[in-house]
């Protein structure tokens, strides 16, 4: 998918970036962001009980999907970005790239689902080894 052109722009140090390109999490990134949004709470009997915040694992998975940021004069940054940065950013574009990183997952799981079909019709994964021989 293209990058996503920012209305407001998103300043990080003294560069203001007007383009994201948004991709698709792998595993790492998106265990890595569950785990983020986790935390050790003790209950009411003294027990430690782990506490989930789907706030900030959505956050998390958002800010590791941003992988390139691009200025209209060329310069360009490497991704994730920080939960500073998202929060640096206008609402207007804050809502812009909720809803692009969503098409971005959409995108990826409807091409995933068609791969998975094909492989189902061609006899691909009979096998423990995922062969289909």
């Amino acid at each position: 998918m293209d990058a996503l052109p920012l209305n407001d722009g998103l300043k990080i140090g003294e560069t203001t970036y007007s383009r994201l390109t948004v991709s698709p999490l792998d595993a790492g990134g998106a265990i890595d962001a569950a785990i983020a949004g986790e935390k050790v709470r003790f209950g009411p009997n003294g027990e430690p009980v782990i506490v989930t915040s789907p706030t900030v694992v959505s956050t998390e998975r958002l800010r590791r999907q941003v992988t390139r940021l691009e200025s209209k004069d060329g310069q360009t940054m490497q991704g994730p970005i920080s939960v500073g940065d998202l929060r640096r950013m206008s609402e207007r574009d804050y809502r812009a790239l909720v809803g692009y990183a969503d098409q971005v997952d959409s995108a990826y799981l409807a091409r995933e689902g068609d791969n998975t079909a094909k492989r189902e019709e061609t006899g691909a994964g009979d096998n423990p080894d995922g062969t289909g021989a």
